[in-house]
C-alpha cells in the first residue's frame, strides 16, 4: 500500500475483500484458547474478545475518519481513543459471550459499510490529516491503512492462531 497514492481505495478494497473472506471462514469455527501476548501490552485475548472488538472498532474508525474529513480547520483535528478507554473496554466486555456467529452478522454489515465508505473518499480527502493521541499526525489514508484495514488483518491472524490450537 502506498499511503501517498492519490486513490488508495482499490488496494484497500482488495485487502478488505481478502480479510472479509478470512473472517467469514473463522466465524464458522470453534476457536479456543488465548492469543499470543500483545507485543505492546502483553495482553492475551480469547476469541470472544476479538470478535467483540471487531464489531466495535470498524464503525468507530469510520466515524472518526468522517470527523477528520469534515473538520473545517487549517490544523489537524484530534481523533481517536486510547486502547484502555472506558467505552472501548465496556463494549468488548458487554458482548464477548455472544459467539462468533452472532457477532459475524454485525461485523459483516460493518465491512459492507466500510467498503461503501472507501468508495466515497475523494482524492483530496485521502490526504486530510488528523492527530491521534498515540500515533500522532495521520492522513485519512494512514488511518484506514493502520487503524482499520491493517487492524482487521491483524485480528484475523490472531483468530487463525487460535484455530490452530
Amino acid at each position: 500500500m502506498n499511503p501517498t497514492s492519490p486513490d488508495p481505495a482499490p488496494d484497500f478494497q482488495r485487502r478488505l475483500a481478502a480479510v472479509e473472506f478470512r473472517l467469514r471462514d473463522l466465524s464458522r469455527r470453534r476457536l479456543e484458547g488465548r492469543t499470543e501476548p500483545d507485543p505492546d501490552t502483553g495482553e492475551r485475548s480469547d476469541a470472544g474478545q476479538i470478535w467483540t472488538h471487531l464489531a466495535d472498532f470498524v464503525p468507530y474508525w469510520i466515524s472518526q475518519a468522517e470527523r477528520v474529513m469534515a473538520a473545517d480547520s487549517p490544523d489537524p483535528v484530534t481523533f481517536g481513543r486510547a486502547r484502555a478507554s472506558a467505552d472501548h473496554v465496556a463494549a468488548i466486555e458487554r458482548d464477548r459471550h455472544q459467539g462468533p456467529n452472532a457477532l459475524w452478522h454485525d461485523v459483516k454489515e460493518d465491512l459492507n459499510d466500510l467498503g461503501a465508505f472507501l468508495g466515497e473518499i475523494s482524492d483530496r480527502a485521502w490526504q486530510t490529516k488528523g492527530v491521534h493521541p498515540t500515533q500522532g499526525v495521520m492522513s485519512i489514508s494512514q488511518l484506514v491503512d493502520e487503524l482499520v484495514i491493517g487492524h482487521l488483518e491483524r485480528h484475523a491472524t490472531q483468530l487463525e492462531g487460535l484455530r490452530a490450537r
